[in-house]
C-alpha cells in the first residue's frame, strides 16, 4: 500500500513538473506561441509582444509568465528607444529558448495546425484587388529564419488595401507576416536590375502561387542567376 501511494505521489509531482502540461490552455498562448517559434532568432520587449499579438497586456502578461515557466521562452535584456528621446533605455524582453527539448515537434505540430498556407493567404489577398504576382517563403514554407514571407505584385496596386489584407490574415493565424507589395512594373524593374530583396526572395526555398505577368520564366533566365 505504501509502494502504490509512493507510485501515485510520485506521478503526479512529474506531472506538474512536465513543461508540455501547461503550455496549452488558450487561444491566446497559442497566438503567442507561434509568435515566439516563428520569429526564433528575435528578441522582443514586452511592449513590442503584446502589440504584435494583438493581446491586451493583462492576458500578455498571464501567457508570457507561462511560457517562461515552461521554458520555451527566456528572458534577454533589450534596449528600446523612447518616442520623445533620441536614446535607447534597457529592457526586460523575450526570446525563444533554442535549447527547449520539444521545440522541434512543437514547431511543427503549430505549424500544421495553423491556417498558413496559400490558399489562406491567396484568399485574403484577393480583398485587395487582382493579383499578377504572389510568391510565398519564410513562414509559409517553415523556413522561419528568413526575412520575407509574401512578395506580392498588382497592376493597380494599393498599398492600404493590401496591409489591411495582411493584418486579417495575421489576426487569423495569430502570425507576424513579413510582406512586400509593389507594382508589377516595380517588380519587373527590381528582378532586371537583379534587386537584393528579389534576389534574397528566389535565391532561397520559396513558392510561386500566382504568376501572370511571367516573372518565374524573367527569374529563370540565364542573365538573371549569373
Amino acid at each position: 500500500m505504501e509502494s502504490l501511494c509512493y507510485n501515485r505521489f510520485t506521478f503526479v509531482v512529474m506531472s506538474a513538473r512536465d513543461p508540455l502540461s501547461i503550455l496549452f490552455g488558450s487561444a491566446a498562448r497559442v497566438k503567442l506561441l507561434r509568435f515566439f517559434l516563428f520569429n526564433p532568432s528575435k528578441e522582443f520587449a514586452f511592449d513590442d509582444v503584446s502589440r504584435r499579438a494583438k493581446l491586451v497586456r493583462r492576458t500578455a502578461r498571464t501567457e508570457i509568465d507561462a511560457l517562461e515557466k515552461a521554458g520555451v521562452i527566456k528572458q534577454k535584456t533589450v534596449y528600446i528607444e523612447l518616442p520623445t528621446e533620441k536614446k535607447k533605455i534597457k529592457a526586460v524582453g523575450y526570446t525563444l529558448n533554442k535549447n527547449f527539448p520539444e521545440l522541434q515537434a512543437l514547431q511543427t505540430f503549430l505549424f500544421e495546425t495553423a491556417p498558413i498556407d496559400g490558399k489562406n493567404l491567396i484568399k485574403h489577398l484577393r480583398q485587395a484587388g487582382a493579383l499578377d504576382f504572389v510568391g510565398i517563403s519564410g513562414v509559409f514554407v517553415r523556413d522561419f529564419e528568413r526575412r520575407l514571407d509574401v512578395l506580392l505584385a498588382m497592376n493597380k496596386f494599393s498599398q492600404s488595401k493590401v496591409e489591411k489584407a495582411i493584418r486579417s490574415l495575421e489576426a487569423e493565424i495569430g502570425v507576424e507576416v513579413r510582406f512586400a507589395a509593389m507594382s508589377s512594373e516595380d517588380l519587373f524593374y527590381r528582378v532586371g536590375m537583379y534587386d537584393k530583396l528579389t534576389r534574397d526572395f528566389f535565391d532561397y526555398s520559396h513558392q510561386v502561387l500566382v504568376d501572370k505577368i511571367g516573372i518565374k520564366d524573367e527569374v529563370m533566365s540565364s542573365s538573371y542567376r549569373m
